[in-house]
């Protein structure tokens, strides 16, 4: 019960920090609408837990539980292959940058 409390409350938490954060400009609309529904979800899930195993029942995993690690895994999963291309296309603009710095920089006889 005071893991469950404890989760709503960091869920509404989460939810006000990031509406402060769109409200500052930091943020966008979309993760906003998308960070709020992600912790709503995990609210609702903290306060009825058994519906992740009427979920999982129906997509055919043996407990909730193991559901949620398993949607988990796959979320982390795909946010670092986001991640790393991200990374990867800085990388290529700070080379790019440098190189025409270096061009610009050249002494000219």
């Amino acid at each position: 019960m005071i893991f469950q409390i404890a989760l709503v409350v960091f869920a509404v938490y989460a939810v006000f920090k990031t509406w402060k954060d769109y409200t500052a400009r930091k943020v966008s609309k979309y993760w906003l609408v998308a960070v709020s529904f992600f912790w709503l979800v995990v609210a609702g899930v903290a306060i009825t837990p058994q519906t992740t195993d009427i979920i999982a029942a129906e997509v055919g995993v043996g407990r909730g539980a193991d559901l949620l690690v398993y949607i988990g895994i796959v979320v982390l999963f795909y946010i670092v292959h986001r991640l790393l291309l991200k990374q990867q296309q800085v990388s290529e603009e700070i080379t790019e940058l440098v190189r025409q710095i270096a061009i610009h920089r050249v002494d000219k006889p």
